[in-house]
């Protein structure tokens, strides 16, 4: 039997915009509905039958939200390639993945999304990784949730960038300690996250066509992040599939 979601069909929607309306429904309280947006952000509802979709689609317009209904078999995203280098060229960009070099012509970009998420940073050594290890098997020998490894490791932000260009959908994953940005030029600086800045607003100009997301606004306007911020890389995936969805 077929499910559906129902998603903002605004693809510039932050992604706690429909948290008022999702704690109005009495489904969830002021918190819950926010974290909810962040691991599902811009869906006002997963895996409901065709009747609920239906159903929440019309609360949502008397709320004033418009909104796509989705076939949930519709929504998983193309897989990425990982370019380790941008170079920007004309009426277009090459991108260096896997030892090849291919050219994307910015009229052929229709989404252009970037987010961030907080993740435990790796282990840096073995000695480390070790010592994790062993506080996970004392954690589980001793049930202590509330000392768990998870809450003890330091957290870290993590940025992305997706571009996805063509009918056939390729998909550019883009993380910033993974790129070469020296076809900046004399634009590069000593930080990674200010040239993936620099990159993305380069990329942002000429591919006015693109379906662009919040974060990526807020991000090459310097304006606050934290509250744009998602739950995971998963989550990430999720917006881009609704970026997709209302093009």
């Amino acid at each position: 039997m077929s499910v559906y979601a129902v998603a903002l069909k605004d693809p510039a929607a932050p992604p706690l915009a429909a948290a008022g309306f999702l704690a109005g429904t009495g489904e969830y309280s002021k918190d819950s509905a926010r974290e909810y947006l962040r691991r599902q952000p811009g869906f006002l509802g997963r895996r409901l039958t065709l009747e609920a979709a239906v159903g929440l689609r019309a609360q949502a317009a008397s709320a004033g939200l418009e909104t796509m209904l989705l076939d949930e078999a519709a929504i998983p995203v193309p897989p990425p390639l990982s370019p380790v280098k941008i170079e920007l060229k004309g009426t277009g960009f090459y991108f260096t993945a896997a030892a090849a070099v291919e050219f994307v012509p910015y009229e052929a970009v229709t989404v252009l999304a970037a987010g961030a998420y907080d993740a435990p940073v790796e282990p840096l050594n073995l000695a480390a990784l070790k010592a994790s290890v062993f506080m996970k098997i004392r954690d589980s020998v001793l049930g202590t949730p509330e000392m768990s490894t998870a809450a003890r490791a330091p957290l870290e932000t993590f940025f992305r960038a997706d571009i996805v260009a063509g009918e056939d959908r390729l998909r550019l994953l883009l993380e910033p300690e993974k790129l070469d940005f020296s076809p900046l030029g004399a634009e590069r600086g000593q930080a990674s996250l200010a040239n993936f800045r620099t990159l993305l607003g380069k990329l942002a100009a000429p591919a006015f066509g693109a379906a662009k997301n919040a974060f990526l606004r807020a991000f090459l306007a310097g304006e606050p992040l934290a509250p744009l911020k998602l739950a995971s890389p998963e989550a990430c995936d999720l917006e881009l599939a609704r970026l997709l969805a209302a093009r």
